[in-house]
């Protein structure tokens, strides 16, 4: 199979290492020790491969991987060695890295198990360290990236629009969350992102709330947070909405946020501080009067991971560039009462910026 990807992706990463690196080893042990990077450099789509080594070098990627995901791996165009042995893996590792002196591998997504059993295995090969460089050169997305990224905004924003037909008062946050995912699915997506968040009544002041058995009820707020996952590549947007008799709290602190979320995104453009957009869209939430119930950052990277490379936060030193994607995403948390997020995925363009989730983001009455 021809496939461009894993050549373009090994040399934007070797052109970020200052010092001399002979290969990258990038390790998927088991659960949860699964590294994405292993699928940005590969484009493997499909398959678990647990217990996988990649090694990339100048001239090539190659996966080494159970004969279970052969097949699978084959399709990346990489170069594959099968094993079906403890012994075999071993000796393709040591194989693949002949004559190497230094290897970077990612120390944030391998366990100390594997480390350990490298440190075994390649003796008189230096272990290096390279999660830093292997972060940036994640953070510009390359064409192949965005236009995965819009595919899964674009399947996320139809079944945000769909929301008002499929919830009903009396339903649970279960039914709720099932039947967004059967939503992406029906629109393209290879599965959720993450697990879908589906919050009713003071359940929507916690932000990362997992969805129950509340149901829905009058006069309550519903919050909904959910991506596409779509050929590797996820969205990531929410979207909130009242029942009627209007909570006159929660239309208040909606349109704050609905104000503070246009704020920043009305700045981004090459070139700003990702710090400044955070700012932008806190002062409009901190002059309102909520600061305290801000309570989280405005966002972050979105890629191959839910929470890619970057940020858009108060300690951010990310500059933006042109092809970075982000989430934009400020909320307001009331405690026992209920919030309200809105959250957007933003391309930075070289003249300002493309918001690819295009729900309304206007105030919904259920």
């Amino acid at each position: 199979m021809n496939n461009l990807i894993p050549s373009i992706r090994a040399k934007k990463l070797f052109s970020y290492f200052s010092q001399s690196i002979d290969a990258i080893l990038i390790a998927n042990s088991g659960y949860p020790f699964f590294d994405s990077n292993f699928r940005y450099l590969t484009d493997a789509q499909g398959g678990v491969f647990e217990g996988t080594f990649t090694v990339v070098t100048r001239k090539g990627t190659t996966i080494i991987t159970s004969v279970l995901e052969e097949g699978i791996a084959r399709k990346t165009g990489c170069r594959v060695i099968a094993y079906d042995s403890q012994k075999k893996m071993k000796s393709a590792i040591k194989a693949s890295l002949k004559n190497r002196k230094i290897v970077g591998i990612n120390e944030a997504g391998i366990s100390v198990s594997t480390v350990k059993f490298l440190r075994k295995n390649l003796k008189g090969i230096k272990l290096r360290n390279i999660a830093k460089e292997l972060s940036k050169s994640r953070i510009i997305k390359d064409d192949f990236e965005i236009d995965r990224l819009k595919k899964a905004a674009r399947i996320a924003s139809e079944t945000a629009r769909k929301i008002p037909e499929i919830i009903r008062i009396g339903m649970t946050e279960r039914e709720a969350a099932a039947e967004i995912d059967f939503l992406l699915r029906s629109f393209g997506a290879d599965a959720p992102a993450f697990e879908t968040i589906a919050a009713f009544g003071s359940a929507t002041s916690l932000p990362h709330y997992q969805s129950g058995n509340r149901k829905l009820k009058k006069g309550s707020t519903a919050l909904f947070d959910f991506g596409a996952l779509y050929k590797n590549y996820r969205s990531d947007i929410t979207r909130t909405f009242l029942t009627k008799p209007i909570d006159r709290r929660i239309d208040k602190i909606y349109r704050v946020v609905l104000q503070a979320n246009r704020a920043a995104i009305s700045r981004i453009r090459p070139g700003i501080k990702a710090k400044d957009l955070d700012a932008a869209a806190r002062k409009i939430i901190s002059d309102a009067g909520y600061k305290k119930y801000f309570i989280h950052s405005t966002g972050h990277g979105l890629g191959v991971s839910e929470h890619d490379a970057g940020s858009i936060s108060p300690r951010s030193k990310d500059i933006l560039k042109e092809n970075m994607v982000f989430t934009i995403e400020p909320g307001i948390y009331l405690p026992r009462i209920g919030g309200v997020r809105i959250e957007d995925d933003v391309i930075v363009t070289s003249k300002g910026s493309n918001v690819i989730t295009n729900a309304p983001r206007e105030l919904i009455i259920l």
